[in-house]
């Protein structure tokens, strides 16, 4: 018994996620992050106890919609200093569902820039009369400020 719990330790943390998480580790292996070596514990810590547990255990972090731009932001601060200069950060730092990173990007694979538009277009349905000839809101709003280019 020793012996297998070693071996299971010495495993990447995402070969040990996906004996039981197939789906989500199937899906974060076509991301970017996966190829330069991010594993499921950079989200979601070393998860000790839910790897060993019998029963149901959580992970030590399941990131709330407020947490995931901090998140986020600690590899990609630029990108969370633009973020956090939007409405949708204002709106989420009041308690209230908004976009945040994950809402564009999808958790564990990427969201292709059709699905983001589709999400775009759940909450602004309609579009002003100048957007009526663009396709997609990011020709025209940089995707992390969504202010005009």
């Amino acid at each position: 018994m020793t012996l297998l719990l070693l071996l299971l330790l010495a495993q990447q943390p995402h070969q040990l996620c996906q004996q039981c998480h197939t789906e989500p580790a199937s899906d974060v292996q076509s991301h970017p992050h996966f190829a330069k070596g991010v594993s499921c514990d950079a989200c979601h810590g070393n998860s000790e106890k839910h790897r060993e547990a019998s029963g149901h255990a959580a992970p030590d972090r399941i990131a709330t919609r407020e947490q995931i731009p901090p998140l986020c932001g600690t590899c990609h601060p630029n990108q969370l200093k633009t973020y956090q200069a939007t409405r949708h950060w204002a709106v989420l730092k009041a308690g209230e569902k908004s976009a945040q990173c994950a809402t564009c990007h999808g958790n564990h694979s990427l969201k292709s820039a059709k699905a983001t538009q589709v999400t775009c277009e759940r909450c602004h349905a309609t579009r002003p009369a100048a957007c009526a000839a663009k396709p997609q809101c990011t020709s025209c709003h940089q995707p992390h400020g969504l202010l005009k280019h």
